[in-house]
């Protein structure tokens, strides 16, 4: 495929810097954005191009064709026809090169040698500009896939999450497993494929981002030789978040060593003003081993080995979610237990020193990740992508001191009520058969062996 080389030269660039980190950006005129980041100081280069298609593009009929695409494009692409020279291109230099799809995302990365970085462009240019969808590929990737779907329900503690999100998000793709539903993965062919690529990889959903011992102004050449002709075209408009469900659990029961519960609630949406609150409770809650939830349930109880919370956020809707894998006949206490630690937050205000001990972690968390050329490479691509600017690790850093222990009350009350709760549980069928969801009036049991 002949690559157009031409670029508006006169374009200036946009020179930003935030902490210890500067970068540039420019957008071609087709509305591929570009942002790099110098960093002299590394020896090596990431790339990050983030495309604004995710599962979210999808509806039941085509549910999976995302993610499967994020597999076929390495069977093979014009310059490279064969997986094979796919990877060889990066690993023979020492590098990596992967993929992945989201909700809202699907993510190509790269990293390797700096010196080698106008390799890992090209490569990564050549999978999402010219994948081959050969016939042959697709239905040979389609047993792929297919396992790697009956991978995800063999394992509990995969399935309990993908229950959870059907609760928050009923008859809604933010619901529904990323890698899709099997009748469809045996339906596609080439053609599905490029009607989902042509669809959803517009310029305007692209954002390509280095960052490592690269030169600014080589980089925005190299990418306007292999983005800047891609054809505008209008971004798929994406079917609105749903309300929560009505039915508050489902159970799955299943001849395992443990139970695997999820306990969730609906939150808010990336760009709300109480996403940085809730990361708070959040980090207060469940994350890592000096949480609430990992001193209560594991250190002090021996409830579980493994507990913890995390949050999700999307452009119009959120969500945090307790997980623990337990032992079945103490499943009704660790249930119990997880929502005492959750009732403490919306109770009792959250001493100062345990807010400032969790500000430090959060800023911590945020500062190493930028430590590295992919850290920053996919700080400057998803941030550009769903927000539309980069936020400043200063401005972040900010927005974390300004949390106070009352804003974390406010929102444990306003979001984490009993009344709102969800639970999803899979394990061995007469332990779950007693779990039961605080408050609920509407309770549908799915319990299946």
């Amino acid at each position: 495929m002949r690559r157009s080389t031409s670029r508006r030269r006169d374009e200036p660039a946009a020179l930003l810097a935030f902490a210890t980190l500067e970068y540039e950006k420019r957008v071609l005129p087709n509305g591929v954005r570009v942002l790099v980041s110098e960093m002299p100081e590394a020896r090596s280069a990431s790339l990050a191009v983030f495309v604004g298609a995710g599962s979210r593009m999808e509806d039941r009929s085509s549910a999976g064709t995302g993610h499967f695409l994020e597999h076929i494009v390495f069977k093979g692409t014009a310059k490279r026809p064969t997986a094979a020279n796919i990877s060889q291109d990066i690993e023979s230099r020492g590098g990596a090169v992967n993929a992945a799809t989201d909700k809202e995302v699907t993510v190509f990365w790269s990293r390797l040698p700096a010196r080698h970085w106008r390799v890992a462009l090209d490569v990564i240019a050549d999978l999402i500009r010219a994948p081959m969808h050969r016939p042959a590929d697709v239905d040979s990737e389609k047993h792929v896939v297919i396992e790697e779907l009956r991978m995800y329900r063999d394992q509990p503690q995969d399935r309990v999450h993908t229950i959870i999100d059907e609760l928050l998000y009923p008859r809604h793709p933010l619901g529904w497993e990323v890698a899709g539903r099997e009748p469809v993965i045996n339906a596609l062919d080439p053609d599905k494929l490029r009607d989902f690529m042509r669809r959803g990889y517009v310029p305007s959903r692209i954002v390509v981002a280095i960052a490592g011992k690269v030169t600014a102004s080589e980089v925005f050449d190299a990418v306007a030789d292999l983005f800047a002709d891609i054809e505008p075209r209008e971004a798929p408009k994406l079917s609105t978040a749903p309300s929560a469900g009505r039915t508050r659990m489902k159970l799955l029961g299943r001849r395992t060593e443990q139970a695997h519960i999820c306990i969730g609630w609906r939150g808010v949406p990336q760009e709300h003003a109480d996403k940085y609150a809730l990361d708070m409770l959040n980090a207060i809650l469940g994350e890592g081993m000096s949480s609430r939830l990992f001193l209560e349930l594991r250190e002090k109880r021996a409830l579980a080995y493994d507990v913890h919370s995390y949050s999700s956020n999307f452009v119009d809707a959120g969500h945090l979610v307790v997980y623990a894998g337990v032992t079945p006949e103490r499943i009704t206490e660790v249930i119990g237990a997880a929502l005492a630690e959750v009732a403490r937050m919306r109770d009792e205000v959250v001493p100062e020193d345990e807010i400032e001990r969790v500000r430090d972690f959060n800023k911590g968390r945020l500062e190493l990740r930028l430590e590295d050329s992919r850290g920053v490479s996919n700080w400057l691509a998803g941030q550009e992508l769903f927000l539309g600017r980069v936020r400043t690790v200063d401005e972040v850093c900010a927005i974390i001191d300004s949390i106070s222990a009352n804003d974390v009350q406010r929102v444990a009350r306003q979001y984490l009520r009993p009344e709102l709760s969800y639970i999803s549980a899979v394990g061995p069928r007469a332990a779950i058969a007693a779990v039961r969801v605080p408050g609920a009036d509407a309770v549908e049991m799915e319990i299946a062996s």
